[in-house]
Formats: structure tokens, C-alpha cells, sequence
């Protein structure tokens, strides 16, 4: 069986499409993570820390035998707006390494259903890419993804990737840059990695497979993995790249008609975009949408591997699609054609 078909067959969950997402309160652009700034009624802490045997720790079912799992909670007063779990855990060298999971929810605390709800569904998706990766890549493949795809990807499925840590300066305040380097288990030494993937994602995706073959191993398999979150990322991008991506984010309320809904979509898309749009469905029936505004935008890398309308015939010849959550193509894995 295909990567491909696995992926479909796996991700095909009906509920996936009830709450792919997080919406924050007070956050425009932002639709999966956290905000890069945060004002002095933003709180984030640690709320507990279990080990393997205590009662609840979850099953992770990673590659690697975990050594706890920290919780941790993002919110403005007493309300909880995001809740993310961290396993640390060693490789086969023995260096420790953490990774932000998404525990099944009967296993792990959630301070909201909403947020347990949109655990649980990363959850299955993460487990349904991670299964297929194990199967049918071989187990000295590399993935070239951000950095917090990369440590899942390394966690979950045991595969190598090009750049598994942040990079501080993606990070200007300093509240936030020790957020995340607790989060992520540091920031890396050598940058170069993650500032080449934040250039190639903003380029011309012609130019930056180009340079990507330059800079790819030549004796092991390659794969790009994308996912929907990596849009919540693009502060970080254009921190490390120096270019800013020309990507815009609207709520769309929910509708009877789901055909006026898109409609609406559509409508917007071609106001000031070029009507390439991506959607997100939330709870509740609204639609989170996505359009690209430039046509310069549109030939960057990061929007020919995402699910855009119009990115999906328009694939780079050096790629292939080899896996896709079914589900509104949450997570996408492309193999490196070697020509």
C-alpha cells in the first residue's frame, strides 16, 4: 500500500473536521499557536509534570521510551486559551530531546473541552502520519519540516530530520523567547538550518528546490512534511527569512448554506487576493480562511506545498505527494524525486 493510500485510509476520521484548529482570543492572524509578544495580563507556567507509571500518563505511542510529560498552560487571567504537552525523552545517542504531543484526551488534563477536543483530534492526525511514515519510509529518511513538525516527526515515527530546534532571534520579546526555549528544549547552536528552511519556504519555490538539491544528502531519502499549524508559525518565518509573507486570515461565522459560506470565501479570496484561499472549519460551523495576496505569494514554496486552492495542480515536478491527512489535508508529506 501507498504512503498515499495509507494516509487516506488511516486519516479518514469524520469528526476531524468539527475542530482542526485554535481560535485565541485577541490574536488576528494567529489561527494554530501562540502569540510572539505578550502583554503583562498574558500568563504562561508549567501546571504539573507526570512520569511513566504515574496515575493518567498517557500513551504516546512514540519511538522512544519517554521520560515525563510537562503540561503547560497559556491564558489571560484565570481563562486557559492553549494547553500544550511536552515529552522529553533520549534518542539513540542519549541526548535528551523534547517534543511538543498532542495526548489522547481521556489521558491528559484539558482546562477547556474546546481544547481537549482539538488535542484529541491532532492526536489521531499525528498518530495516522506517524504510522504511515514508519511503514513505508525507510528508517534512514530525512524530513525537511519546521522545527516543531521535525521534533514530532523524530518522536513519533524515529526518522531523522533537517532542523529540529527554534532559532532565538524568531523570537523578539523576551518573554516569549523563554517560553519557548523551555518549551523546545533550547534553541539551536547552529542556526544555519532552520534560517536556509525559513528562506526556501519564502521563496520562489522553483529557485528554492534548487538550492534545496544543492543542499539535500544525496545517500538517504528525503522528504518535506507540511502541516496546517506551520501557519501560525509565519512570524518566524519572516523573522528568519527577512521577507514578509503576503498570507491574510478572516473568520467566517457559520452559515445554513454552506455553498453562500464558500461562496463568501471565494468572494473574499479575489477582493484583494489572487482567489487562491485555503479553509479551516471550526466548531460550531465557522470557517477559518486563508488567502494569498500577491502573486509573488503564490509561487513561494510554503503556499505550493499547502493545500491552497490552486497549489494542488500545481505541484513542483521535483516533488511527489506520498501522504495527506484526508480530513482538510491537515498534514502533507512529499517525497524528493531524485532526477
Amino acid at each position: 500500500m501507498s504512503l498515499l493510500k495509507e494516509g487516506i485510509r488511516q486519516g479518514s476520521k469524520p469528526r476531524a473536521f468539527l475542530g482542526i484548529g485554535l481560535l485565541l482570543a485577541g490574536i488576528g492572524i494567529l489561527f494554530f499557536g501562540l502569540p510572539h509578544f505578550f502583554s503583562e495580563d498574558w500568563r504562561f507556567e508549567k501546571i504539573k509534570e507526570m512520569k511513566p507509571g504515574d496515575a493518567g500518563f498517557p500513551t504516546l505511542e512514540g519511538q522512544f521510551q519517554p521520560e515525563n510529560l510537562a503540561e503547560y498552560e497559556i491564558g489571560r487571567e484565570d481563562k486557559a486559551i492553549v494547553s500544550l504537552h511536552v515529552v522529553s525523552y533520549r534518542d539513540k545517542s542519549g541526548a535528551l530531546r523534547r517534543a511538543i504531543v498532542y495526548p489522547p484526551s481521556g489521558g491528559a488534563s484539558s482546562p477547556l473541552p474546546s481544547i481537549a477536543d482539538g488535542n484529541q483530534i491532532r492526536h489521531d492526525l499525528w498518530k495516522s502520519a506517524a504510522q504511515a511514515i514508519r511503514q513505508h519510509t525507510d528508517e534512514n529518511a530525512v524530513f525537511v519540516s519546521w522545527w516543531d513538525d521535525a521534533q514530532r516527526i523524530h518522536f513519533l515515527a524515529g526518522r531523522d530530520t533537517w532542523a529540529a530546534l527554534p532559532v532565538a532571534e524568531a523570537f523578539p520579546e523576551p518573554r516569549s523567547r523563554s517560553f519557548w526555549g523551555e518549551i523546545a528544549g533550547g534553541f539551536a547552536k547552529d542556526e544555519q538550518p532552520l534560517r536556509q528552511l525559513a528562506h526556501w519556504l519564502a521563496m520562489d519555490a522553483d529557485r528554492a528546490l534548487a538550492e534545496l538539491s544543492e543542499r539535500l544528502p544525496k545517500d538517504k531519502p528525503v522528504f518535506l512534511a507540511v502541516c496546517l499549524d506551520d501557519l501560525a508559525r509565519l512570524l518566524e518565518m519572516e523573522a528568519l527569512s527577512g521577507v514578509s509573507l503576503p498570507f491574510e486570515a478572516r473568520f467566517f461565522p457559520a452559515e445554513a448554506n454552506i455553498h453562500a459560506q464558500i461562496s463568501a470565501v471565494k468572494r473574499w479570496a479575489e477582493e484583494k487576493g489572487r482567489g487562491s484561499y485555503l479553509v479551516h472549519p471550526l466548531p460550531g460551523g465557522g470557517i477559518r480562511a486563508w488567502r494569498i495576496t500577491s502573486e509573488e505569494g503564490e509561487k513561494t514554496l510554503l503556499a505550493r506545498l499547502l493545500p491552497f486552492v490552486g497549489s494542488v495542480a500545481n505541484l513542483p515536478e521535483q516533488l511527489q505527494l506520498v501522504y495527506q491527512s484526508e480530513q482538510g489535508g491537515y498534514l502533507s508529506v512529499f517525497k524528493w524525486i531524485v532526477r
